[in-house]
């Protein structure tokens, strides 16, 4: 393995992966947290649509594989409000047993990237001791 292991699009991807779960986590559960605070309106968290526009924006410019690791390192997640019509008297639009689901799949989504990560230094550690 070359010592550009560690910055390779890979284990790049995995790491904004991971900032991605953890934004959402972090959104889904402020929506929890808030579920009965009045006007309230749910967070959601997007990254796949604004990281694809952007490496198809560089891709379709012919630019280098540096330029597009630039757009890997840079992609960051977006936090919006959700305004669903809600039909409670307070305007909460905070459905708690989707939140719920919703921090339960992500906690699943993050085991996964975890576990990839977990994988790719395993193999370093294997490579480095030469077993």
């Amino acid at each position: 393995m070359s010592s550009g292991f560690f910055f390779s699009n890979s284990f790049l991807m995995l790491e904004r992966s991971m900032n991605f779960q953890w934004t959402k986590q972090r959104a889904t559960l402020d929506n929890i947290i808030n579920a009965e605070t009045p006007g309230y309106k749910a967070k959601y968290v997007t990254f796949e649509d604004a990281f694809r526009t952007q490496l198809l924006a560089a891709a379709a410019e012919g630019q280098p594989a540096s330029v597009m690791r630039g757009v890997v390192s840079t992609a960051m997640p977006v936090v919006h409000t959700a305004y669903p019509e809600t039909a409670r008297l307070d305007d909460n639009g905070v459905n708690v047993g989707e939140q719920l689901v919703e921090a339960t799949r992500n906690t699943y989504q993050i085991q996964y990237v975890m576990d990839s990560m977990n994988s790719d230094l395993a193999r370093l550690r294997t490579a480095i001791r030469g077993q």
